[in-house]
């Protein structure tokens, strides 16, 4: 099962972007047959962890939204892979997809792979709305997920 993780806030313009990347994975998800679960939330807590050591949790996938700039040329979705870090982890208000990792495979010795994915945003004022830039760059995010979720997760024809 690919665990898919959105954070972000929906009252907060396009930091609701991540949440919405995050339901549009899991849609692509089923569409190509994947077994998919989608957890949406404000932020990152350590607890977390326990669903990302689950023994049925093949990898996991972070949506969220990364800061442009508004002069930024259409900026489109990042896709980086994910490894904990090596160094302890802190804990604070914020924590790090890489954190969690850590917290996964020092708690519970489960290190799935995983990925993080940013839609791109310029306005995080109060509002409900997304930018007209985050709405293009996840009007276009399909054919990048399915790329991702066919290269990883799907059997290769023989």
């Amino acid at each position: 099962m690919i665990l898919i993780i959105g954070y972000g806030n929906s009252l907060r313009q396009d930091d609701g972007g991540g949440l919405e990347l995050a339901q549009q994975i899991e849609q692509t998800g089923r569409e190509l047959g994947l077994p998919v679960e989608c957890i949406c939330l404000q932020q990152l807590v350590p607890e977390l962890a326990v669903d990302i050591a689950r023994p049925d949790v093949e990898a996991v996938i972070f949506a969220d939204t990364r800061t442009v700039a508004p002069d930024d040329a259409a900026p489109e979705l990042e896709i980086a892979p994910l490894a904990s870090q090596s160094s302890t982890p802190g804990v604070g208000h914020h924590l790090l997809p890489e954190v969690l990792l850590i917290y996964a495979y020092r708690l519970y010795g489960q290190q799935p792979p995983a990925w993080l994915i940013t839609v791109p945003g310029i306005d995080f004022d109060h509002g409900e709305s997304l930018s007209q830039m985050t709405q293009n760059a996840l009007t276009g995010a399909k054919d990048k997920i399915k790329t991702l979720l066919t290269a990883h997760f799907l059997p290769v024809p023989a």
